[in-house]
């Protein structure tokens, strides 16, 4: 997580994984993002008053990366 010092700015959320390969990027960016909502990783930021919270998974493979973001909805 990274946070701004006011409450007012924004707040972000990466998880990160390692692909077995490259074909599985996507895959696992998209897991990395099923993993912040299923942990409920937001709901700590929003209790510290947090309104701005963006959320990435990002999967590494090698010099390869994949970056999925949240959807708000």
């Amino acid at each position: 997580m990274v946070k701004s010092p006011s409450l007012r700015g924004k707040a972000f959320i990466f998880e990160l994984k390692v692909s077995g390969n490259v074909d599985d990027l996507e895959k696992d960016a998209e897991r990395a993002v099923c993993q912040i909502e299923e942990k409920g990783y937001e709901d700590e930021l929003r209790l510290e008053g947090y309104k701005n919270i963006q959320c990435y998974g990002i999967s590494f493979y090698r010099k390869d990366c994949e970056v999925a973001k949240k959807h708000e909805i």
